[in-house]
């Protein structure tokens, strides 16, 4: 969702790696804009070393300093199917702390996912998934009561699960592709050159290629990304 919206603001996607950690991008909107994501949870650590949500919540705003405590500051927090309210109390009560509470927050609620069996990732059987339905209730109403905006995913991925698109994970609705539009452009040598009365060197090197652009597509990730963007962009 992050990649598509840099793609939609930008006109353009020139950068895209699964990103696990914490990434910062301040090339958005003709720099105007940044944005700062980290991934939670990070369950290939040890459950014992593995930051807290509370740790990576704090984490994330103390890397994106200096930040202003008004609805131009948007914290948006989900994923596939780790979000509960405790998750909401914990922003609720760091955001108090950090005299943030001024700021928008949108949640992600929960996502369709696991619901396919693939080889070595878990799956869901339909009592989990009814289970999972009622997980998404709770945390629809306690963001209502701190007053968050809400992005139902789950609303939207239920019904439209043949527009899965099965991946390593078993949870993905897009997929980044390179650009087809878009081909690799050769640059050509500079030769020295004379501006402002002071000489600039030639380029040096063979031919080098200029990054390919990429693409989110995904007709599922893109109606609840553009709702995504309606709700931080009224």
């Amino acid at each position: 969702m992050m990649y598509y919206l840099m793609e939609r603001v930008n006109g353009s996607l020139q950068e895209w790696q699964k990103t696990h950690d914490l990434k910062l991008f301040d090339n958005i909107n003709g720099g105007r804009t940044s944005i700062s994501y980290s991934y939670y949870p990070q369950f290939w650590i040890d459950i014992r070393k593995r930051p807290t949500f509370e740790e990576a919540l704090i984490r994330l705003i103390e890397r994106s300093r200096p930040l202003q405590n008004t609805i131009q500051t948007i914290l948006v927090v989900g994923g596939v199917q780790w979000l509960n309210p405790d998750h909401l109390q914990v922003i609720q009560r760091v955001l108090k702390r950090e005299n943030l509470l001024d700021i928008l927050v949108i949640i992600k609620s929960i996502g369709m996912g696991f619901h396919l069996p693939v080889h070595g990732i878990r799956s869901l059987s339909p009592v989990q998934v009814s289970h999972l339905s009622d997980e998404n209730s709770l945390i629809l109403k306690t963001a209502k009561l701190y007053g968050y905006e809400v992005v139902d995913t789950l609303s939207i991925t239920m019904g439209r699960y043949k527009e899965f698109l099965q991946g390593k994970c078993g949870c993905h609705f897009h997929e980044v592709v390179k650009s087809k539009h878009v081909k690799e452009k050769k640059m050509k040598l500079l030769k020295n050159y004379t501006f402002g009365g002071k000489i600039f060197p030639q380029v040096y090197g063979n031919l080098s290629y200029l990054k390919s652009l990429y693409h989110v597509q995904g007709p599922v990730n893109q109606v609840y990304s553009e709702i995504l963007l309606s709700r931080m962009c009224t």
